[in-house]
């Protein structure tokens, strides 16, 4: 007789046991099991039976198969809601004629509709519009209005809202920078001038609600093309009347688009929500788009990466992660690259020295070695070196080497000496102005240690964000004399085309009459070439003015240096429904979400 009560238990052999649970597959192990136990006995003690406990130590052997370590598993994706669609910058402005920025307009153009919207290929759809017709001497540009639309707060949207924006665009009060685009409007220049003041006698009219008539003061070969562009949008002038410079924050921006702007948290992110009203929007797939501000490539990258951005949109792959995103089978076909005409620029001030001296600016152009700017800088192979203004696949393209000054250091070198400064000697400390986004900190340095090896000078780089250096810029373009006493000698600009006519770049841009370049110079020659080329039908004719004026622009005056063409090339994840026009950003009307 005797009865068992355990006290305390050991294992040994634990080692093999962890051991196996880190392989691949656990195999059964052998322990023994000791166990310290305390026996009840009888016992005959001087004769007698006697009851009695002691201690035992028992041993057990046991066959147990180690349980498997669990395979590592990532973190839980963040759950988005609609889409996710990064931009660079902070829009300087929402306003409507204001605006004359990509950032800007791609979040314009999702909440105000225009008359036509661009799609891929360069055709454009009828948006507000559904037509068009064109008299026959080419003056009288009649327009259809889409029936029965409203704005946001139930106003119907009505033909004489997009007269009101074009008046409001060339209105000298509103100080719009793109007023020059309509300027082919009879009466426009004038208006827009102050020297009339009556904007009836303009060539713009709405004889009914749902007509829009624009009158030409001469036959113009790409007004058409401007239909599309936001220089014809609508706008409400109650609404700015009521709300002053706040209407186009959240809460008062009325839209007629396909989007409303939900919330707007300046330098962090803006939302839009699906516009219930729109006249299409049963065809308007995503509820809610979310449009946070990185400045940093690489913050959107690391985003992007943890699924926790559908697109990377308007923030460019770091120049760093470009070998190893084309490299990568998944995201080497998430980069999605298609046509975006412009031209990533050097602009150069005239009006100060010493890039007041023409030699100089060809000095500086020919010295500038674009290949390696694309291969080893901002390691996009896909992309072109440019040495001309026009972008390749527009009318006037000239290939590189062919126009401007391509990359030849000794005849830099003997340009600068012609100049007066041999070796650089004596040449002043170049002032050389940009902003903070994408890779332009990469391009530039890579620019300036290029003029400092091949020419022998020195360069002093100065940056801002967006918003802060195009106020520079501007502040220093009031007159010729504010251009000189401004500290930089060149600027870097970009420019991707808003539609697709030469125009667009070579006049709009780069005339000397335009507001929107800084450089400060003069030339006859080119505007009459320009104005030449816009009043004509003739195609052959047109390309002939236009290459002629962009070698006025950026050789024989080398007032611009062209470095690199333009494309639209972003990270857009795999199952996401996308399109990107050549011409304005993308309309998110079109997207889905898989």
């Amino acid at each position: 007789m005797y009865k068992k009560l355990a006290i305390l238990t050991l294992l040994v052999m634990i080692a093999p046991i962890v051991l196996a649970a880190c392989g691949p597959t656990p195999e059964p192990v052998t322990i023994v099991e000791t166990s310290v136990v305390v026996e009840t006995v009888v016992v005959e003690v001087e004769g007698e039976k006697v009851v009695q406990e002691q201690t035992v130590v028992v041993e057990t052997e046991k066959v147990v198969t180690a349980t498997p370590e669990p395979e590592p598993t990532e973190p839980p994706k963040a759950e988005l809601d609609g889409l996710w669609y990064a931009i660079g910058t902070e829009p300087p402005t929402l306003d409507i004629q204001l605006a004359n920025d990509t950032t800007s307009h791609l979040i314009i153009k999702q909440c105000i509709e225009g008359l036509f919207q661009y799609r891929p290929g360069g055709s454009f759809d009828p948006a507000a519009a559904t037509g068009y017709t064109v008299s026959d001497d080419g003056l009288v540009y009649t327009i259809n209005l889409r029936e029965g639309t409203t704005w946001s707060d139930g106003v119907p949207v009505v033909a004489q809202h997009f007269v009101d924006g074009v008046i409001r665009l060339l209105d000298p009060a509103t100080a719009a920078e793109y007023a020059w685009l309509m300027y082919d409007l009879k009466g426009a220049a004038a208006f827009n001038s102050g020297e009339i003041d009556d904007p009836s006698l303009m060539g713009i009219e709405a004889p009914d609600d749902y007509t829009v008539v624009y009158t030409l003061a001469a036959p113009t070969s790409y007004f058409g093309a401007i239909l599309a562009f936001a220089t014809t949008m609508p706008v409400r002038l109650d609404i700015i009347e009521q709300y002053g410079d706040q209407w186009t924050e959240a809460g008062n921006y009325v839209c007629n688009g396909p989007y409303l702007l939900e919330s707007w948290e300046h330098e962090a992110e803006l939302v839009m929500v699906k516009n219930p009203d729109y006249w299409d929007a049963d065809n308007v797939s995503i509820e809610k788009i979310t449009i946070p501000i990185i400045l940093e490539s690489a913050t959107a990258m690391a985003l992007y990466e943890n699924d926790e951005l559908h697109s990377m949109g308007g923030v460019a792959v770091p120049s760093e992660d470009q070998p190893r995103v084309q490299a990568d089978p998944v995201l080497s076909q998430e980069q999605r690259i298609s046509p975006r005409p412009g031209v990533y620029y050097v602009g150069l001030n005239t009006q100060r020295p010493p890039t007041d001296n023409v030699l100089v600016r060809q000095a500086l152009g020919a010295a500038i070695d674009r290949q390696t700017i694309i291969d080893n800088v901002i390691q996009m192979p896909w992309r072109q070196p440019m040495s001309c203004s026009t972008p390749p696949d527009v009318l006037g393209h000239q290939e590189y080497g062919t126009c401007g000054w391509a990359f030849d250091p000794d005849k830099a070198k003997e340009l600068l000496a012609e100049a007066g400064y041999p070796d650089g000697e004596g040449f002043p400390v170049l002032q050389f102005w940009f902003n903070r986004a994408d890779f332009n900190e990469d391009v530039i340095e890579a620019v300036a240690a290029m003029w400092e090896e091949n020419l022998g000078i020195q360069v002093e780089l100065r940056t801002n964000e967006w918003a802060v250096y195009q106020d520079f810029l501007n502040a220093c373009n009031d007159s010729k004399e504010a251009l000189a006493a401004c500290e930089y000698n060149a600027y870097r600009m970009g420019w991707v085309m808003d539609y697709g006519d030469p125009q667009n770049q070579l006049q709009v841009l780069f005339d000397p009459r335009s507001p929107q370049q800084y450089t400060g110079w003069e030339s006859a020659r080119f505007e009459e070439l320009i104005d030449q080329a816009g009043a004509s039908f003739d195609t052959a004719e047109r390309e002939a003015l236009y290459m002629e004026a962009d070698k006025i622009l950026c050789e024989d005056e080398a007032v611009l240096i062209p470095l690199i063409s333009y494309d639209n090339s972003t990270m857009v994840k795999e199952g996401v429904t996308f399109e990107f026009p050549p011409f304005g950003g993308p309309a998110f009307k079109y997207w889905a979400l898989p």
